[in-house]
């Protein structure tokens, strides 16, 4: 006031600056991106199965033909939920997250056992006499009439013994003419009543002991091979397909594991087509009677062996070296099959005298 006169003051409003968080927001909420409807569908459409075969194994393990082809994949089963996982998250999605979450904890807790089951080698096993096997599911039920390629492969590895099924008689006759198992001074062949059985080959003495069949195609040889100071059992598996017959399959892998039970672990070395993962109740049955995954053990779990594709790498892992005490496996490698749907397996077994 000057002079009695008034004199009018402006208000002037102070306008307050967006907080860093609120820019933020507004950031998101003009650019953030939010899964669509119909992709969002779309991703439950491929979770819910997963979810579900995730329950089946929990309730119902191997409870059907699909079921067991599906667990037979193990951890691989539940890859899909990872981009699931991943659009949801970036889609702000939280329960189809949420669920995604859920089947890859499933996925990591039914694949641990295998990939943690690394274990090192015995002690005694560094510096045992070893021998060296090769084992092959040659495909005959493939169409695999050519066994050129298999006495290439047995030439090159110069094995001290020889394994191998679904094999039918000509084929083994084959290998012989060519001169393949000219080496092996022991040779077998079991045959069931369909065209193929197994074929055996050996440098040291080997005894068949007993052929055990179900529904008339041998699944299971036992053997006994003498070693200069020591004796190995030596049983060889090919068991029947779920997809062919998913009772004869359960059956036979339980009466493996129910037999290594009743006979022991000592110096026992199974090998062969299980036709049967980690992930299948059956299989677990086995290595629950104590023998030992040496392609786990070796810290190899995903050394796959079916399918042989020149398309696409294998998927499942079917065909095992399993060991009992007293036999470790120092090295196990994956080899071409040449034309089976199978790649074939050689191993450096040791064995304690």
């Amino acid at each position: 006031m000057r002079n009695g006169t008034n004199v009018g003051v402006r208000t002037v409003k102070s306008i307050e600056q967006p907080s860093v968080s609120s820019r933020g927001a507004r950031r998101l909420r003009r650019f953030g991106f939010r899964l669509p409807r119909a992709l969002s569908l779309l991703c439950w459409l491929v979770l819910a199965p997963l979810a579900a075969v995730a329950v089946a194994r929990l309730v119902a393990w191997d409870g059907d033909t699909l079921l067991a082809e599906a667990n037979s994949l193990n951890g691989l089963a539940y890859v899909p939920a990872w981009p699931v996982l991943l659009l949801a998250a970036v889609g702000r999605r939280a329960v189809l997250s949420g669920a995604a979450v859920v089947v890859i904890a499933a996925q990591l807790a039914f694949s641990a056992p295998e990939v943690l089951a690394a274990q090192p080698l015995p002690t005694w096993a560094s510096d045992a006499p070893a021998i060296s096997v090769f084992d092959a599911n040659v495909g005959a039920d493939a169409g695999n009439n050519n066994m050129s390629g298999f006495a290439r492969a047995i030439a090159r590895q110069a094995p001290d013994l020889v394994t191998l099924e679904e094999i039918d008689p000509q084929d083994f006759a084959q290998l012989e003419a060519d001169g393949a198992l000219a080496p092996f001074r022991y040779r077998a062949y079991a045959r069931g009543t369909l065209p193929w059985g197994f074929g055996i080959a050996s440098r040291f003495p080997l005894q068949i002991e007993h052929v055990l069949s179900g529904g008339g195609n041998p699944f299971l040889v036992v053997a006994r091979l003498r070693l200069p100071r020591t004796t190995v059992r030596v049983w060889i598996v090919h068991t029947e397909a779920p997809v062919a017959s998913l009772w004869r399959w359960r059956s036979e892998l339980d009466q493996i594991a129910a037999r290594v039970r009743a006979r022991g672990l000592h110096h026992l070395l199974v090998v062969g087509d299980f036709n049967a993962t980690w992930g299948n109740a059956g299989f677990n049955a086995v290595l629950r009677s104590g023998l030992i995954d040496a392609a786990a053990a070796l810290g190899q779990p995903f050394a796959m062996t079916w399918p042989e594709s020149r398309l696409l790498p294998p998927v499942v892992r079917i065909d095992h070296f399993l060991s009992g005490s007293g036999v470790a496996l120092r090295r196990l490698r994956t080899l071409p099959g040449p034309g089976s749907d199978h790649l074939a397996l050689n191993g450096e077994v040791a064995i304690s005298r």
